[in-house]
């Protein structure tokens, strides 16, 4: 017999002793007599089977034990309800019998009622705590927040033997000293002395609503304390049902750096999108796939995926049909160097908007296949626009990287002549065309594919060391949701020949992210200060193409736009009679896979660009 069967049986046995027991307590109380008398003899039996069997209908034996909590009350008192009314009118019923004093019947109600609840109510606590427990191992836990958040991370939390909730932390002041379940409420200001008096090793943030501004000053209190810190995931998440407070996990890197998003703007939103067919190229990718989702929820009339990776392409398929939009979205196993395919796929599904996201973008890949990385960016770029010039695309959108300002990679240079090559091509087709071509150029993503924020997740998860390459280095961050999302908005402020740049906030030392890392870990840098630390950080040096620091603008001024978030650069560019020369002989030469070629083109067209060729010359 399995165990489950065994608990309901025993549970049986207890509550058929409780019933009997309730009623025989009851006589005694009314007839002041041990022995029941003769006429209720029959109802002490009775009361056992007809208790049990009343409680079935409320599921009474469904319930898990260690897990039950005020709903076995509300099941207690309709059972035990159930039971006195059959019970007292059975004894009506006996016509032949003397009836049952009904007096009887109020304390049997009560004592039943209180025996069934405080059976399960020790039975939780017994399971909950089981004896011979390791308490001394417990994780000693505070919870940041005493609002909804709080108090159900701390029912969640009671249901686990290895957590005790130590205290509550909250900002308000009128919580401060109160007791919430049992807990106490503390004032932030004593929080360093709670985490030593107590010993706690975990901090747990309930605060979803916050600023980030807040979280991050928060952050910087915990930032030294050793102490490993976990959240619940934020307002946003919460409210579109993508998490609940349940999902407790790391800290966002996104708390560490503070960043405050903008509300997007609907119209800005919906203007490219709703009712309109969208080509998203790279759709598969970190951006591509992101815009996507975001996409699909603003109806458009059909959303095309556009993916040399079958894999990805599949994945991020299947993702977008269990949404269940109602959108149409047809997947394209397709090359952006491929024009005609490009023609062709626009012209039969007749688009109206490209987001042209494909592109290789890790630097020590491309720099170390220079010629298919640009082919990839350059001419897929330039055969993905002609293909939308040609069926008269309405809007085409560029996504670019701030690694195009003052390139010091193959792959940011690449990037910059693909801006170079719309920003002429809207000069030369505007008057026979109404394709409006824009660019956007923002840092790095949070989250994507080769993200320094996942890997050094990964080293601290595995004790490290975590790799960075170089002490200053420094980069602008975004939220891959947010990136996409600005990237949505900029197409409908596109005037034609726009470069757009994303306000990126201030940027961020690596190594400093990396440092703070590892101490919202619960875990310490092992340094020359810190020999004795857990983890270490080892600067590997830069590689091939790496910058210190990135830009975000070439030259001229940012003008400001409708969106706060979002400026236009006036930024020079190449005609289209000079450029389309240098993109011919471009392409001759990586049709011959000539490498030396390619470079020197690069570094021809884009002025900026200090590449392997020129080094080699200055030296």
């Amino acid at each position: 017999m399995g165990s489950r069967r065994v608990e309901q049986l025993a549970l049986t046995l207890l509550d058929g002793l409780v019933f009997a027991a309730a009623f025989w307590l009851a006589t005694v109380i009314r007839y002041g007599e041990l022995v029941p008398p003769t006429e209720v003899r029959w109802a002490i039996l009775m009361a056992p089977i007809v208790g049990v069997v009343c409680l079935l209908p409320f599921r009474f034996y469904h319930q898990v034990i260690r897990y039950v909590g005020m709903n076995v009350v509300y099941r207690c008192l309709a059972g035990v309800s159930l039971t006195t009314i059959t019970l007292l009118a059975i004894s009506f019923l006996r016509a032949d019998e003397p009836a049952v004093a009904r007096l009887v019947f109020v304390p049997f109600w009560m004592g039943s009622f209180l025996g069934l609840v405080t059976i399960r109510m020790v039975g939780r606590i017994i399971l909950r705590r089981p004896f011979g427990a390791d308490v001394e191992n417990q994780r000693r836990v505070l919870i940041y927040g005493a609002g909804e958040a709080g108090v159900g991370l701390l029912t969640l939390l009671e249901q686990d033997p290895s957590v005790q909730v130590v205290c509550f932390v909250d900002d308000a002041r009128r919580l401060t000293g109160r007791d919430i379940r049992g807990v106490h409420v503390h004032h932030p200001q004593s929080l360093p002395l709670l985490l030593d008096r107590h010993s706690i090793d975990t901090v747990m943030l309930a605060i979803p609503s916050v600023s980030h501004k807040r979280r991050r000053e928060l952050l910087e209190q915990l930032l030294g304390l050793r102490i490993k810190v976990l959240t619940v995931p934020d307002m946003a998440e919460l409210e579109s049902g993508r998490a609940s407070f349940t999902d407790l996990r790391p800290i966002d890197v996104r708390d560490l750096l503070g960043r405050e998003s903008v509300e997007p703007d609907p119209e800005l939103l919906n203007a490219k999108i709703k009712g309109k067919v969208v080509l998203v190229t790279g759709a598969g990718g970190s951006i591509g796939s992101e815009l996507c989702r975001q996409i699909v929820e603003l109806s458009p009339a059909r959303l095309i995926l556009v993916d040399n990776c079958e894999y990805n392409l599949y994945s991020i398929t299947e993702e977008l049909e269990e949404i269940d939009s109602g959108v149409t979205v047809v997947p394209v196993l397709g090359n952006v160097c491929h024009g005609l395919q490009m023609r062709q796929v626009m012209h039969r599904y007749h688009v109206e908007t490209v987001y042209h996201a494909a592109a290789y973008k890790h630097v020590p890949i491309v720099e170390a296949n220079i010629v298919n990385g640009v082919a990839n960016n350059v001419v897929g770029t330039l055969r993905t626009a002609e293909a939308a010039v040609s069926v008269n695309v309405k809007d085409f959108v560029l996504v670019s990287t701030d690694k195009a300002v003052r390139p010091t990679s193959v792959m940011g240079a690449s990037k910059r002549v693909a801006e170079l090559t719309l920003q002429a091509l809207h000069e030369h087709v505007q008057a026979k065309s109404s394709t409006k071509f824009c660019m956007v150029r923002f840092g790095n993503v949070l989250g994507s594919s080769g993200s320094a924020v996942p890997k050094f997740t990964e080293q601290i998860r595995t004790g490290g060391p975590i790799t960075v390459t170089h002490p200053e280095v420094t980069r602008y961050f975004m939220t891959i949701q947010e990136a996409a999302n600005l990237v949505i908005q900029t197409s409908s402020l596109a005037e034609g020949g726009d470069v757009f740049v994303l306000d990126m906030g201030e940027p961020v030392k690596i190594h400093e992210l990396a440092t703070r890392m590892v101490e919202l870990s619960g875990a310490s840098v092992r340094d020359k200060s810190n020999p004795a630390g857990e983890i270490e950080i080892q600067f590997t040096g830069l590689r091939p193409g790496e910058k210190l620091y990135e830009e975000l603008l070439i030259d001229g001024d940012l003008e400001t736009t409708d969106h706060p978030k979002i400026r236009r650069s006036a930024e020079h560019y190449i005609p289209w009679d000079e450029l389309t020369n240098v993109l011919q002989r471009l392409e001759a030469a990586i049709d011959r896979l000539d490498q030396a070629t390619v470079l020197q083109i690069v570094e021809e067209t884009v002025s900026e660009y200090r590449g392997p060729l020129a080094e080699s010359k200055a030296s």
